[in-house]
């Protein structure tokens, strides 16, 4: 029986399977938690339906369906519109590396400072991307990126005009981190775990805590000193596909576990610039011809990879992928090109 992959807004019926990758990777943005993830996908559906704005936070999730329309959720990934705001800033450590010398040794060291900063203009935030382990590698990864990127594309005034996405380093077995229990620990008296459910709501008691001049990154444990900037191998393959839409590292890091954060303008991110919006055309792709793209159904919200043909405002699109979107000749679609 064929299937195809299809990129969907997350709905209600989703429970199960969300709860089920939510076991596999427990983070803010997909907490292991029923409450939890019932609140995101019912965020979710306000968002889509245009009743949040501010406050808006979009889940999408990828699917394998077959002809039967039977479906499995493969893996899922979120976008926030406002990350940042004066009531709840963005908070990171902005990484400084300097030079110092003495003249009594007459020498220099070179060292790297960590200075706690707050952001209070928005950005908008690519959340948590999670991919069941049995569909890694087979591109699904980029496909939830890029539909999330053409969500910003088709509804500029819902989103900011940069966006930040926040990586997570390398996980210890029991899911700790090495640089939480070096400085966020002992300064807050939380362990990691309990550090993640409080910010979940509030973060105050990171600029109540943390030292506002400077942490000297040579004097943290090993271990923690190679966590600050660095995606966990899990990330990297995602780093890889900002890198090549945009986005580049802004020199600053997670308080918590001293991931890094990239971001780029939306006005620089190639996939978002090459997004477009066109109409069915009543012909499929001349043979040989049109190049794998990501289109979507604006009406539904329902994304997928497909050969497409790009006219001056229409695309051609096979038969059987234009029903997949159930789309007719004549409607309004948008399509993005792959080749990123």
């Amino acid at each position: 029986m064929a299937s195809r992959i299809l990129i969907r807004p997350v709905r209600e019926d989703d429970a199960a399977a969300l709860r089920e990758l939510a076991d596999l990777l427990d983070t803010v943005n997909l907490p292991d938690d029923p409450a939890a993830l019932a609140k995101i996908i019912a965020d979710s559906q306000r968002s889509f339906a245009g009743d949040e704005h501010r406050h808006a936070g979009y889940t999408l999730v990828a699917v394998e369906r077959d002809d039967a329309g039977t479906e499995k959720l493969l893996g899922t990934g979120s976008v926030f519109a406002f990350h940042g705001m004066p009531d709840d800033p963005h908070y990171f450590l902005r990484v400084v590396h300097e030079t110092v010398h003495s003249k009594q040794l007459g020498a220099d060291r070179k060292r790297t400072l960590l200075r706690l900063g707050r952001d209070t203009e928005p950005w908008t935030e690519l959340g948590g991307l999670v991919v069941h382990p049995e569909a890694r590698g087979k591109g699904l990864g980029k496909l939830l990126l890029a539909a999330r990127l053409m969500l910003v594309a088709m509804h500029p005034t819902r989103f900011c005009t940069r966006i930040i996405a926040e990586l997570l380093p390398a996980r210890r077995e029991d899911g700790s981190n090495a640089f939480w229990d070096a400085v966020g620990g002992p300064l807050t008296g939380l362990n990691y775990y309990r550090a993640d459910l409080l910010c979940r709501t509030d973060k105050e008691f990171i600029e109540a805590f943390f030292p506002h001049d400077e942490i000297v990154v040579e004097l943290l444990p090993k271990e923690a000193r190679e966590l600050i900037g660095v995606e966990g191998p899990a990330t990297a393959p995602v780093r890889a596909l900002l890198r090549r839409a945009g986005f580049r590292y802004l020199e600053t890091v997670d308080p918590f576990d001293a991931g890094p954060h990239d971001g780029a303008n939306v006005a620089d991110i190639g996939p978002i610039k090459a997004s477009r919006s066109l109409v069915r055309l009543d012909l499929p792709p001349a043979a040989d011809t049109g190049a794998v793209e990501l289109v979507v159904n604006p009406a539904t919200h329902v994304f997928a990879a497909m050969r497409a043909q790009q006219a001056r405002l229409g695309v051609r699109l096979e038969d059987a992928d234009a029903r997949a979107l159930a789309l007719e000749a004549g409607d309004p679609c948008w399509a993005m090109p792959l080749g990123w």
